[in-house]
């Protein structure tokens, strides 16, 4: 015995599985913003931190000053992508920064 299509039922679970898909492509996408692999992460929660303990009053480093600094807080790291590192670190410099910094 064939069921019956049932419009709503199907519209309804249609909703819920883009919700979802939505959901997840979000977590992952947001995730992913300050780093892929978990060393470039932990590379951006340390620039992060040193710009939010930066001295008030003072200006953003050029990006020559925060690839010096990059390379001075990872020298003592020896494997994986040494650029990724600084890259991170600089971008979580800058986000720190402008967040215990900001202008109105």
């Amino acid at each position: 015995m064939a069921r019956q299509f049932k419009p709503v039922r199907f519209f309804v679970m249609m909703g819920v599985a883009a919700f979802v898909v939505c959901g997840v492509t979000a977590f992952y996408t947001h995730r992913a913003a300050h780093g892929r692999t978990g060393q470039e992460r932990a590379a951006y929660a340390i620039g992060e931190k040193a710009g939010e303990e930066a001295p008030a009053g003072g200006t953003l480093p050029t990006a020559a000053d925060l690839n010096m600094m990059a390379q001075k807080y990872f020298k003592q790291q020896g494997s994986g992508e040494q650029q990724s590192w600084d890259l991170a670190f600089e971008n979580g410099y800058t986000d720190g920064f402008k967040k215990t910094h900001h202008r109105p």
